[in-house]
């Protein structure tokens, strides 16, 4: 079985030309970690893409590591659905995935494009689904959607719910179980569904996934430096889920350098000056964030009887998908699509 899926098991992922780096970037990193499974087979679904920028991703892999297909789509399907402000019409791509493969693909394993892969993904290829529709990671949401906390009654409740930044698919089963069609069906139900796609599809699929490791969609990128973590330790897939991005300077993000040295091996390496003007707005951001906390610590904080972080007007905020939001002291790692 192993050789089976080494070889035939299609990677998917889906953007606009908006994430052509981090694409390239995952793809670079899915091939340096997968040597053994070259060629690789992927399949970009894609919207607004030129021809040019689809020819730099392309030249950003090692000759020979990896075929792509670009596969243009269509979303007006889509158009009335929303999504938060950074997360692209793109996220909705995956519920096309089952037309764009024969009957006779039996599974696919889609990814966004924030990702990293840093183990080979012969494991995950190879996981018994024992019958469910998908494996797939629990979201950092999960627990407090368990708890109750104030603030995420709009998302819709399940036995668990999952992240669907990495989905290893039964993709007969999606079919007969028409899981693209029913989670349609419930977006047009609930439009402004705060996780959009993410949401339909925990619905239609509650108690019909198979829970996967937390090392094959690992979202605490936020406070784990990768970089000192020795490889052997790390997660097999580093999913940068909430707005917080490696490669935006404004996240200060703990991952960036790390980040980057995948980056550098693309056609979307930084150039020197682009270096030292983040290196400059770094230091910048960093100095501005520490200044705050320091005047919220000398500031006197008035006595307020009865209320807590998640009350009042707090709880009537929607995390947001990408967003990482404290509720009461604890991080909400809430998950993101292609952007």
């Amino acid at each position: 079985m192993a050789d089976v899926y080494r070889v035939h098991c299609p990677i998917v992922l889906a953007c606009d030309q908006g994430y052509a780096m981090p694409l390239a970037t995952a793809l670079r990193s899915i091939v340096e970690a997968n040597r053994s499974a070259w060629p690789l087979q992927f399949h970009v679904l894609i919207d607004k893409f030129s021809e040019s920028m689809r020819e730099k991703v392309s030249a950003s892999l090692p000759k020979g590591s990896a075929s792509i297909r670009w596969v243009t789509v269509d979303l007006e399907a889509f158009r009335d659905f929303g999504t938060l402000d950074y997360i692209s019409a793109m996220t909705y791509a995956r519920f096309l995935i089952p037309r764009i493969f024969p009957d006779t693909v039996s599974r696919v394993l889609y990814l966004d494009a924030d990702i990293l892969v840093l183990n080979d993904l012969s494991e995950l290829w190879e996981t018994n689904l024992e019958g469910a529709v998908l494996g797939a990671v629990l979201d950092g949401l999960d627990p407090q959607l368990k708890s109750d906390r104030p603030g995420l009654e709009e998302i819709p409740r399940v036995c668990s719910y999952f992240n669907a930044g990495v989905l290893l698919i039964d993709l007969q089963r999606w079919r007969k179980e028409g899981v693209s069609e029913r989670a349609l069906a419930y977006l047009r139900k609930h439009p402004l569904s705060p996780y959009a796609d993410q949401d339909a599809l925990n619905v239609v699929c509650d108690a019909r996934w198979k829970q996967l490791d937390r090392r094959w969609n690992f979202q605490e990128h936020y406070r784990k430096r990768l970089a000192g973590t020795p490889p052997a330790e790390r997660p097999g897939i580093v999913h940068f889920v909430t707005s917080s991005k490696p490669w935006k300077v404004t996240s200060l993000s703990v991952n960036a350098a790390f980040y980057n040295s995948f980056r550098s091996r693309t056609g979307f390496a930084r150039s020197r000056r682009d270096a030292v003007w983040e290196v400059l707005q770094g230091v910048w951001y960093r100095l501005r964030r520490e200044m705050n906390r320091y005047l919220a610590y000398i500031r006197p904080s008035p006595p307020v009887s009865g209320y807590s972080r998640a009350s009042g007007d707090e709880a009537g905020k929607k995390p947001g998908r990408g967003a990482t939001q404290a509720l009461g002291n604890q991080p909400v790692s809430s998950p993101l699509g292609t952007d």
